[in-house]
């Protein structure tokens, strides 16, 4: 396993754990709304407060699953580098090559 197996590994965990708390927050999202339709009255800021803690979870979800993208594009972009590089220490190479045997007929 190489490196971009382990990031694509990595990447599809984080989607995973995404959708199920994605489905958490739906159910919780519900109740919520329940909730409020049945509250008794003066019990709106305890129902304002778990739509704000949901709020925040599903804010901290989305930051993970940002994070969890940029990690897979800094390695993309790496590996693309490396790539590059070894390209281009080849073609330095046989460049130099060329110009020995130019230069040595």
């Amino acid at each position: 396993m190489d490196i971009d197996d382990a990031m694509a590994m990595d990447s599809l965990k984080t989607s995973m754990v995404s959708d199920q708390t994605t489905q958490g927050m739906l159910t919780l999202a519900d109740s919520l709304e329940q909730q409020a339709m049945s509250a008794a009255p003066g019990s709106a800021s305890m129902v304002t407060a778990q739509a704000r803690v949901a709020d925040l979870v599903t804010q901290a979800q989305l930051a993970k699953m940002l994070a969890a993208q940029l990690r897979q594009e800094a390695t993309k972009l790496a590996h693309q580098n490396a790539t590059l590089k070894h390209s281009a220490t080849t073609t330095q190479n046989l460049f130099n090559q060329i110009q020995k045997v130019l230069a040595h007929p």
